[in-house]
């Protein structure tokens, strides 16, 4: 027993910290696409559904693996000498699962994590049954195959942890999705304000959302990284597939966020990350039979029951988008493409769609429209005009070759930084040193978004 201990507390410690340490995210976005009932079997997938509460989910997993431990003990007869060795097969099993990262989204198989362990453990009761009609083996001790053992317990840790997916940008994405489902945009904005290294255009889209959300893209937008980092996978639509049916139901496109929510359930299964915007797009469009169908499934899910608590704060945001009409007029699966260009072609509409149109012409570098975009939510700016805007008002003014219409409240500091831009460019020049020499003062600014940010690719 005093050998047995040690290698068990070591494992059950290292399995925790990895799983609700760096992955914690990652559970719980686990739990979302396992479709599990509650008036199902308890099967591998009731296991893994666990995951939607990181604590319970990582506590099953690890017991579970423990357990296989024990079990080859038992069914191979072995003695404590051994015991070391026992750990590789639970190691393995544990990166099965924790290396799959994005594929999480394309895997069909229902429950990843636990039908490997759950079946592994029902060969192994099978196994020890059929052994046990055989004469025990009588093992000796032997002090250098406890040392051995030892050791090759300690690198099949170092290999299941380096295996373990913990890509920063994937568990970056899900914190942000998570923070966003949850309403927390101020949480949204700090996850991304924390971020060292370029981010996806699935981070940069929940930035803009968050900004849309708390009514601060005017003011602080370009100050929040921009990039384009490929993602950590086979090349595919992850950005649609992990925030897609978000980001259009939290703009009001509500026919793209059930088409694709529709269309990846029958893909990929009744996940509830998918009955969860069913639901919330048939409430909106008035469809209350069909809403309550949706409603109905999710109440049979273990964790996923007060999703529909939330849909009032949210329904109150999407409402004023909806005075367009939603046409399915095709997106490609490019989601961020779609939204920016459908928004800053559009015109007219509530205030919020008026400044989407001009944010949105701002990002796309189509200037066609601001000015009549600009005017009409002048008089919703009660004389401060956000500084994003301010920015473009001077910078389109100049390009236009005039001035900007009098009497618009722009700051002096926005005027004299504007001009000391202009110095600094004709002086230096548009050379790739003297681009990155300009970042540290104007960095944060629409006119370096504008005139030396290039090469992003939406998705």
């Amino acid at each position: 027993m005093k050998f047995r201990l040690p290698f068990a507390v070591a494992f059950v410690a290292f399995a925790l910290f990895v799983l609700l340490g760096p992955l914690q995210p990652y559970l719980r976005e686990t739990g979302a696409l396992t479709p599990f009932y509650s008036d199902e079997p308890f099967t591998a997938a009731f296991f893994q559904s666990c995951f939607a509460c990181p604590w319970l989910g990582a506590c099953l997993f690890t017991g579970c693996l423990v357990v296989i431990a024990f079990l080859q003990r038992w069914a191979f007869r072995l003695n404590d000498d051994w015991f070391g060795f026992c750990w590789i097969l639970p190691f393995a099993l544990f990166a099965n699962y924790t290396r799959m990262g994005y594929l999480i989204y394309t895997t069909k198989a229902t429950a990843p994590a636990f039908t490997p362990v759950l079946w592994t453990a029902v060969i192994l009761v099978v196994l020890g049954v059929i052994l046990g009609f055989f004469p025990r083996p009588k093992w000796q001790p032997r002090k250098f195959v406890r040392w051995l053992s030892a050791v090759c317990f300690v690198i099949a840790g170092f290999v299941a942890y380096n295996y373990s997916f913990r890509d920063q940008n994937f568990l970056s994405i899900l914190r942000m999705k998570h923070a966003a489902e949850e309403g927390e945009w101020e949480q949204v904005l700090q996850i991304a304000r924390e971020e060292k290294q370029e981010p996806t255009r699935a981070q940069v889209c929940l930035t803009r959302l968050a900004l849309f959300k708390t009514g601060r893209m005017g003011d602080e937008l370009f100050a929040y990284p921009e990039g384009s980092a490929p993602y950590n996978a086979p090349q595919n639509q992850w950005l649609r597939l992990m925030i897609g049916p978000l980001l259009y139901y939290h703009y009001g496109k509500l026919g793209f966020a059930y088409r694709w929510a529709m269309e990846d359930m029958v893909e990929y299964g009744e996940r509830p990350a998918y009955l969860r915007y069913l639901h919330c797009v048939a409430r909106l469009n008035g469809e209350e039979a069909l809403a309550n169908r949706y409603e109905r499934a999710l109440a049979r899910t273990l964790f996923y029951k007060d999703v529909c608590e939330r849909e009032e704060a949210e329904t109150t945001s999407i409402r004023p988008l909806l005075n367009y009409t939603d046409q399915l007029d095709g997106d490609n699966g490019l989601v961020e493409f779609y939204l920016l260009n459908s928004f800053a072609l559009s015109e007219g509409g509530s205030r919020e769609l008026v400044e989407l149109s001009l944010m949105d012409g701002l990002i796309t570098k189509n200037l066609t429209g601001f000015w009549p975009h600009f005017m009409a939510l002048l008089p919703t700016w009660q004389g401060h005009i956000p500084a994003h805007y301010q920015e473009a008002a001077l910078m389109v003014a100049q390009l236009q070759g005039g001035s900007p219409i009098p009497d618009l409240p722009i700051a002096p500091t926005v005027q004299q930084r504007f001009q000391r831009l202009v110095d600094a460019s004709a002086r230096l020049g548009d050379n790739v040193a003297n681009v990155a020499a300009l970042r540290p003062e104007f960095g944060d600014t629409y006119w370096y978004y504008y005139f030396f940010v290039e090469g992003l690719k939406t998705n």
